[in-house]
This record gives C-alpha cells, sequence and structure tokens, in this order.
C-alpha cells in the first residue's frame, strides 16, 4: 500500500544484488532483484532521497540494503545499509 516501507533486503532473495549505480543530488540509481511484494521484475531504477544530504557515505559501487516508500508518483528511500558496514 501507498506510503509502507518495503525493506528490499527482506524479499528472501539474495542481498548482494542491490547495487548502487549512479549518487546524484536527488536520487540514487540502484540495481535491484525482483520485488514479489510490488511484483517487480529486477530492474535498474532511480529512487528520490528525502533530503539532498541523504546517505553521503554510499558511492556508486556499493553493495547495499534498502528500504523505501511510495512518495507521490515517485519511490523515496527511507534507509540505505552498505553492505559490510558494522551494525
Amino acid at each position: 500500500p501507498p506510503g509502507v516501507g518495503v525493506e528490499v533486503a527482506g524479499r528472501g532473495g539474495p542481498v548482494d544484488e542491490e547495487e548502487v549505480e549512479d549518487v546524484e543530488a536527488d536520487t540514487l540509481t540502484i540495481s535491484h532483484g525482483p520485488i514479489a511484494a510490488l511484483k517487480w521484475p529486477a530492474m535498474t531504477m532511480g529512487f528520490s532521497k528525502p533530503r539532498a544530504k541523504a546517505f553521503p557515505e554510499v558511492k556508486a559501487g556499493d553493495r547495499v540494503r534498502f528500504e523505501f516508500k511510495k512518495a507521490g508518483d515517485d519511490y523515496e528511500l527511507v534507509a540505505v545499509y552498505r553492505m559490510g558496514d558494522a551494525k
């Protein structure tokens, strides 16, 4: 449903499929595996950031887990976790 976060890593697939392809001021472009909850196939897509300086540690090429929500016509990142970072 709109406004509900989806944790991509919780979809039951391998978490190492998520890779940051590009970092812009207002978006992260992420290649991700299928997201069954939304009936999405594997794809590369841009996700809006909640604010321009969000997730400054994330760089192109990083492997990540992420959470997002529907925000108008876009999907906005809620959290991004770099793989291998300390918990």
